[in-house]
């Protein structure tokens, strides 16, 4: 009888029923990222071509039936064997070790491999009676060799459709906030540019400060009033002030039922008056014993942070998943949300550090009234390029004041107040091209500069760091930790440029066309702050606790800022060691 020709679609053999192999022989595959997978078609399920042609079982298989004394049964296909259990004894193993894990990996044998000429023309096989509905799935699969990235940057788990709960200005739902970019760029943009959600949105207006009849003041005083403008409009409010004490007084009655005499304190931006409206609450717990012997005792051990943490949650102080705890800091703090008011709390323990600045900017605001109206500026211009959290390497706000003050220290001093236009400018001039941070640090005590180097605080890992000698502390360099000046000062220096090119370009224009100076550095998306504030102001009103309050308060825009006092006599000339 004539050898018959084997039919693969219907005489399968005994076999037939049985699942195509996944994995590749492992004498298949290597280890190496470099070397192209060589894949090969065996004979049979269990035989490979050798050098002379004949078929016979891999190297594995010959060894094991050359040293067993009974037949053994025919052995199993391949099914990713343990590569703990199969290796042979470490004495065993010469050359370069395989990564296993690996091997695995790549012995998996996709269809486009493994199909033949039999297989590919097999309809069941190909699917060929596959009806598409135009609904394919995509694929969110990073390609191939592609770095895993920071965990923030991986794909989003959640359905993108139902978005993050947050509306946008016309009340529709926004897709999942997604933090993306390399190590840094997730807070701030690498060339120092505005964030997304800072850019003004199209027909708002990105300058709503903005006076328009500034335009019938000479061009010398438009940037100076425009100043003034920012700061009457980002100014708080008398309720968003209330709202903030009343916050405080919430918190500390709360925390003095867990330690008795504990008293609460409010330092950094809020104490001294110049916060933006969305500006976190910093606050600092004393206890007892540290103000009586400077003795600390709350949450100095981790468990016990963790447990404050757990105590607020439990009180409902805070909004439900805002609370971030950060106990192995050198200042350990415990970060939320306010549950009533949606302000952010930073709160510290039995540390008098942030208290001793509240009288130094005291101080300099009474004897340089332009301060804080130019620190405005700069507090708003970091903020809205991420660069002004000391976490992320950004400039906090009392550097900011210092430098501020720095400048005024050493700028002229005539008859009557100061052109803040021209502050501003210098400012930025300054510190955007002319300082050398890597050289010179700036001190208070006596007002003027230092070398670095001979002053003994220069490390050469942070020679391009800014040094500011704490007014209340000598030996405590305020500005330490902020990583990115040379980003922040090349910022200024765009800011300066950019200044320039305004008051020139309006200097050129008609009067009857004004447009904003300042909107060049700070113009974009103010959502944010009428958002917050109308939440404040709503609570204000609906709050019984606040009724006394709503007949005396009102609830529009900040009262105008106090005029600029007389010149006082010149300071001393600068020292520089």
């Amino acid at each position: 009888m004539a050898k018959r020709e084997t039919t693969p679609d219907f005489m399968g053999g005994p076999d037939s029923d049985a699942p195509a192999k996944k994995f590749m022989a492992p004498e298949d595959l290597t280890d190496s990222d470099e070397a192209e997978m060589d894949v090969s078609t065996p004979t049979t399920a269990d035989e490979q071509d050798n050098d002379d042609g004949t078929a016979q079982p891999p190297r594995k298989k010959r060894a094991i039936e050359r040293d067993s004394e009974a037949a053994a049964p025919p052995a199993p296909k391949w099914s990713n064997p343990d590569p703990y259990t199969v290796l042979p004894p470490e004495e065993e193993r010469q050359g370069k070790r395989r990564d296993f894990v690996k091997l695995i990996r790549k012995a998996r044998i996709t269809p486009a491999v493994t199909s033949t000429p039999e297989v590919s023309s097999n309809p069941a096989v190909t699917n060929d009676d596959f009806i598409s509905l135009g609904v394919d799935e995509p694929d969110n699969r990073p390609p191939e060799g592609a770095p895993s990235g920071p965990r923030a940057a991986e794909l989003e788990r959640s359905d993108s459709a139902l978005g993050n709960r947050k509306r946008n200005r016309d009340d529709e739902i926004t897709g999942p906030a997604v933090r993306r970019g390399k190590k840094g760029s997730r807070f701030f943009n690498l060339d120092g540019s505005p964030l997304d959600i800072w850019k003004p949105l199209d027909g708002q207006d990105p300058t709503p400060w903005f006076d328009r009849s500034s335009a019938a003041f000479h061009i010398g005083t438009m940037l100076h009033k425009e100043i003034l403008d920012f700061y009457h409009w980002v100014k708080p409010t008398e309720y968003e002030d209330i709202v903030r004490r009343d916050l405080i007084s919430r918190l500390q009655a709360c925390f003095g039922q867990r330690f008795y005499g504990a008293k609460l304190y409010a330092f950094g931006s809020f104490a001294s008056g110049l916060y933006l409206p969305t500006a976190d609450m910093d606050l600092v717990l004393l206890s007892r014993q540290f103000m009586s012997s400077n003795r600390k005792y709350i949450c100095q051990k981790v468990r016990e942070i963790y447990s404050f943490a757990e105590y607020i949650r439990g009180q409902g102080l805070a909004v439900p998943g805002s609370i971030e705890t950060i106990a192995h800091a050198r200042v350990p703090i415990i970060k939320f949300v306010d549950a009533l008011t949606g302000l952010k709390v930073d709160l510290s323990f039995d540390n008098s550090s942030g208290l001793a600045a509240i009288d130094t900017f005291k101080a300099w605001k009474q004897e340089y009234p332009a301060m804080p109206v130019i620190a405005s500026i700069i507090k708003h211009f970091l903020l809205i390029r991420g660069l002004n959290d000391v976490a992320t390497g950004g400039l906090g706000g009392f550097s900011i004041i210092c430098l501020v003050t720095s400048i005024l220290q050493h700028s002229p001093r005539g008859v009557g107040e100061p052109n803040l236009g021209s502050v501003l400018i210098d400012f930025f001039e300054m510190y955007g091209s002319r300082f050398d941070a890597g050289a010179v640090g700036i001190q208070f005590d006596p007002p003027g500069y230092f070398n670095k180097a001979a002053r003994g605080i220069y490390n050469a890992n942070k020679g391009t760091r800014l040094s500011i000698i704490d007014p209340n502390n000598p030996d405590n360099d305020i500005s330490g930790g902020t990583k990115e000046i040379p980003l922040i000062f090349l910022t200024f220096y765009d800011a300066y440029r950019s200044l320039k090119e305004s008051v020139y370009a309006a200097s050129c224009r008609p009067r009857h066309s004004p447009s904003s100076l300042l909107g060049t550095i700070i113009g974009g998306n103010y959502d944010a702050y009428e958002e917050q504030r109308k939440h404040l102001r709503d609570f204000f009103l609906s709050e019984r606790r606040f009724a006394g309050y709503h007949a005396t308060v009102g609830l529009g825009s900040p009262p105008p800022p106090p005029p600029l006092s007389s010149p006082s006599p010149p300071p001393p000339p600068p020292h520089t060691e």
